[in-house]
């Protein structure tokens, strides 16, 4: 059970918290014991600090390389063919408008395909897909097939590998069922696969574009997750493509050589994250992915907090089982330069962020309790170390990527508007700390569960389609939920003795924990209508 991890490590320091509130001062602030003692306590905050100054690194070599937008080669004389696959479980809010912008894809005509993967098992649904299907196809005359299998096995994966077996187009597009391409997607992406001469980059295995965003402003959650996407696509992403010529598939808005899939082996669905497995062992084959910001693909990002916990805790899993997978050989047995492993051993293990969040925000209490923190040299010390790091971390990654992604928001570029998006930094801190036992305890179903997870979808609302059918409910994972109430509960009785010890700001910092850990266990454990 991932959350009794966490449970019996905050029962047990809250066992300490109280023992350790007496008077009794048992080591001599500034000592050497006391020094060495606190440095080693400390180690959790030594990796955080660590996978903050990566991340920094990351966002400001944005503004020295990733700035700088890649140009697309030349097309041949006779275009490629394009084949868009859409693989789909039970998405009647969105099939129809996804099959729609598919099929409205500008590409020369008998050179595009699209390709309906749909698992769904839900009658009504099935009925909506086949009649897209066949509308969209009378309508544009592109050739929209319906695929469908006896069986879910392999999930998404397992359908796109049945799909690449149905074509021979030597590219292939994946779009999930909540995203909506612009028509001249094709047009603007294939050009990255060939060179100035019109000769075709064998090299180059995936044009992976940007998340844009359909529902940005529809509530403090779908604020917190554009700004997550923002900074992640154009950032970071941007970066990685200029400087190690590698980005992982995203699982969608992006497109593959179809040779370069066929030659690692196909999908696999080896874990949750098939999309980005499939994109190491492309790495490992030799092979580039790059990242074109300026190609924006529209996405609903999930309405609810069921459905965004849900989206988090199958792709935190799904990056623990990837490391189960192949963090040997990126570390060990794939040749490249040490900064390039370096840097791909940081974006590989960046899950490794929960584990030392969790960590550090249940030991940090004790060490407080018992003068085993740098507060005690002075207010400076501990405010400097303890909270500045990590807020000047999330208010530059806020303020750059608002200020570097007006190309993905329709409308222009106001103050106004930039100001706005500047106030999402709240709602993203507060987020993350609310998900913090959440995501722990999905690390640790990834690090010691099986490999072979259940895919679980994230339900879609289908905004602006006009649907009024219910989206489809979350399953409420009972053990993650005990660990959220354990965590806040440690978090609160902290904050009492805190209190009590007349140390207030520590006690504000403990109840703001608390309360949005609770908060978000609530919501996230509502049942949707």
């Amino acid at each position: 059970m991932p959350g009794l991890a966490l449970f019996v490590l905050a029962a047990a320091l809250l066992t300490v918290s109280a023992v350790s509130t007496s008077d009794t001062q048992w080591i001599d602030a500034g000592s050497v014991r006391w020094w060495t003692l606190t440095t080693v306590l400390h180690l959790p905050m030594v990796v955080i600090l660590a996978l903050l100054t990566g991340g920094l690194v990351e966002r400001v070599g944005y503004f020295w390389r990733g700035r700088r937008l890649p140009p697309p080669g030349r097309m041949p004389a006779l275009p490629p063919t394009v084949c868009v696959q859409l693989p789909m479980f039970n998405e009647h809010a969105v099939a129809a408008r996804v099959i729609d912008a598919a099929c409205a894809l500008v590409w020369p005509a008998g050179r595009l395909t699209v390709q309906v993967l749909d698992d769904s098992t839900d009658p009504e649904t099935r009925l909506l897909v086949e009649r897209a299907c066949a509308d969209a196809q009378a309508r544009t005359g592109v050739p929209c097939t319906l695929l469908r299998r006896t069986d879910r096995r392999g999930y998404k994966a397992g359908a796109l590998e049945a799909g690449r077996h149905r074509t021979d187009a030597e590219f292939i597009a994946i779009l999930d069922a909540d995203f909506v391409p612009p028509s001249d997607y094709l047009v603007r992406a294939i050009p990255y696969f060939y060179r100035p001469d019109g000769m075709p980059d064998y090299g180059l295995a995936l044009v992976q574009a940007q998340w844009g965003h359909l529902n940005h402003d529809k509530s403090a959650l779908t604020r917190a997750q554009a700004l997550w996407v923002d900074d992640h696509h154009t950032l970071q992403m941007s970066w990685r493509s200029a400087m190690w010529r590698f980005v992982n598939f995203t699982g969608t808005a992006g497109i593959w050589r179809a040779y370069a899939i066929r030659s690692v082996g196909g999908w696999r669905a080896a874990s949750l994250v098939e999309d980005c497995e499939l994109s190491f062992r492309h790495l490992f084959a030799g092979y580039r992915t790059t990242f074109v910001k300026q190609i924006v693909v529209p996405a609903e990002l999930p309405a609810t907090y069921a459905a965004y916990k849900a989206q988090q805790r199958r792709w935190t899993q799904g990056w623990v089982q990837l490391q189960r997978l192949h963090l040997p050989t990126l570390a060990f047995r794939h040749r490249t330069r040490w900064p390039r492993r370096a840097h791909l051993l940081y974006h590989m293990c960046i899950s490794w962020q929960w584990p030392a969040w969790a960590i550090w925000t249940t030991l940090l209490p004790i060490l407080i309790l018992n003068d085993l923190w740098f507060g005690t040299l002075g207010p400076a010390a501990g405010l400097g170390l303890y909270l500045l790091p990590a807020a000047l971390w999330a208010l530059t990654a806020g303020v750059l990527a608002t200020l570097e992604t007006k190309h993905t928001y329709p409308g222009p570029a106001t103050s106004a508007a930039l100001a706005k998006r500047l106030t999402r930094v709240v709602p993203y801190v507060a987020v993350n700390a609310g998900m913090l036992p959440h995501q722990f305890s999905a690390f640790c179903e990834g690090l010691f569960g099986p490999l072979h997870s259940e895919f679980e979808r994230t339900p879609k609302a289908g905004c602006g389609t006009g649907t009024t059918r219910p989206v489809g409910r979350v399953a409420v994972h009972r053990p993650y939920v005990f660990a959220e109430l354990a965590f806040a509960g440690y978090q609160a009785v902290c904050a009492a003795l805190f209190v009590a010890q007349g140390l207030h700001l520590c006690a504000l910092g403990a109840a703001v924990m608390a309360g949005c850990v609770l908060t978000l266990a609530h919501l996230g454990s509502r049942r949707e209508p």
